[in-house]
């Protein structure tokens, strides 16, 4: 047998085993996997960020924990208006045959008259408005932590279709290779090539499906359910966060943290006002009757009224009322250095946010429709056998490239808008921004509820 009729066989030989390869390949082509990529791309009854901002907040209202604290605020107040209760004394001498017996009866009722339970109501006061404010934060953290995993929702959405756009483009370069390695024109190893890079597009899509499955479940857990149906469907336009500086403005405006440390700094100055006002010798008012039976008099009833006045000589509060002043002078001192640094780091984060959204516009307009185009025509030329296998990997990774880097814009600009939101609320940008933010939120208000203090009431 010649050379020239073995060539003409292995040939033919691999030919056929490149058709068996490329029947196996339809078959994979249509299974489950791709029909699944498919209808990844349904959108039907998308959750917007409202609906999924009012599920939450209607779940955990059925916690009633704000409605306790309500209760409890309310409770201080009353109790705060309460009297010192009078103190009942009955002393005896003389008991059974003894012939002199003498019998005290008295009621004691210490006085306000420096302002003390003045002083305390007004602490309680104090801490109803906080509480009043402190939901008003609440509400609004738990509206951030919420945005902050839907929008990641969406993004991993827009990156799994990335991949699968990258799926159909390496689907496309493998076919090409195909029929050029079927014209004898390429090498058996850049079919190898080719699938090999198709197989990791394959494990990308895989990886980016599971982070959408585990972020829905995620996502529908704050509302107490495990909702595997969820879709956000939103494009890269609409995706980006354009409501940031109009959000970060009226966060400012309503100034929620800012009334809070406001009413820090009240509730400090009501707490020295109160130690001022119970270093204050506050009288006693004592009346009673002394009733004296002897055998030489008959017996007696005799009325008794008196005053005690403590001598507050030691202690008068001096150094509790020295600590309550460096705590208020404190406060005072970090409210303005806050208000600076807080504008500081907002302006700095608005000012990269909309340098991330030149950069995005750029890529969206100019960089993703070129290096589309120039992938497309690419491989058309290498089909034609222009152009080598490089030139379409070139362009293929380049066009990839380009893809990501807009998701990853949209990332960078989603964290910067978050942070900014958070900082224009007073909040630390990672309380949101966690995984278990809202179990943590939740976490620290539970604390926050049985640490509550009983305001007032003296005895």
């Amino acid at each position: 047998m010649s050379k020239k009729l073995c060539h003409v066989k292995a040939r033919r030989s691999a030919v056929l085993k490149l058709s068996v390869i490329s029947g196996l390949w339809m078959g994979i082509v249509s299974s489950p996997f791709y029909t699944n990529i498919a209808y990844a791309n349904t959108v039907q009854n998308p959750l917007t960020l409202t609906q999924a901002i009012q599920k939450v907040e209607q779940y955990q209202q059925s916690q009633d924990v704000w409605k306790t604290q309500q209760q409890i605020a309310s409770a201080n107040i009353k109790q705060s208006k309460l009297w010192i209760n009078p103190e009942l004394s009955i002393e005896q001498t003389g008991f059974g045959s003894d012939p002199e017996k003498e019998l005290a009866i008295g009621i004691s009722q210490q006085l306000d008259l420096f302002g003390q339970r003045k002083s305390t109501q007004k602490l309680a006061q104090i801490s109803k408005d906080q509480t009043d404010l402190k939901q008003k934060i609440y509400q609004a953290q738990l509206s951030l932590a919420v945005k902050y995993l839907w929008s990641q929702l969406a993004i991993f959405e827009l990156e799994r279709n990335v991949v699968q756009q990258q799926l159909k483009v390496s689907e496309e370069n493998l076919n090409a290779i195909q029929k050029r390695y079927q014209a004898g024109s390429i090498a058996q190893v850049d079919v190898d090539r080719a699938r090999l890079s198709h197989a990791e597009n394959e494990r990308l899509y895989r990886q980016a499906d599971l982070q959408v499955q585990v972020l829905t479940q995620q996502l529908s857990s704050l509302w107490g359910e495990v909702d595997k149906s969820i879709v956000i469907g939103l494009s890269p336009q609409s995706l980006w966060p354009a409501s940031t500086h109009q959000q970060v403005q009226q966060y400012l405006a309503e100034n929620l943290f800012e009334k809070s440390r406001q009413l820090n700094v009240l509730e400090a100055k009501a707490t020295v006002d109160q130690l001022k006002a119970s270093a204050r010798p506050n009288p006693t008012v004592n009346v009673g009757m002394n009733r004296t039976q002897s055998p030489e008099t008959t017996t007696e009833n005799t009325l008794v009224v008196g005053v005690s006045v403590p001598l507050n000589i030691f202690n008068r509060q001096q150094y509790g009322v020295q600590i309550a002043q460096a705590k208020q002078d404190l406060l005072a001192k970090q409210q303005l250095f806050y208000l600076k640094q807080n504008a500081l780091q907002i302006g700095t984060l608005l000012t990269e946010l909309q340098g991330l959204e030149v950069q995005f516009k750029a890529l969206e307009q100019t960089q993703l429709p070129l290096a589309t185009q120039v992938q497309r025509k690419t491989l058309q030329g290498f089909s034609a056998g222009k152009f080598a296998v490089t030139d379409v990997q070139q362009a293929t990774l380049q066009l990839q490239d380009v893809r990501m880097r807009k998701v990853q814009l949209l990332k960078e600009a989603w964290q910067r808008a978050i942070e900014a939101e958070s900082l224009s609320l007073g909040i630390e940008p990672s309380q949101v921004m966690a995984k278990d933010a809202v179990a943590q939120i939740n976490q620290s208000l539970w604390q926050e509820t049985q640490a509550l203090p009983v305001i007032g009431g003296g005895n």
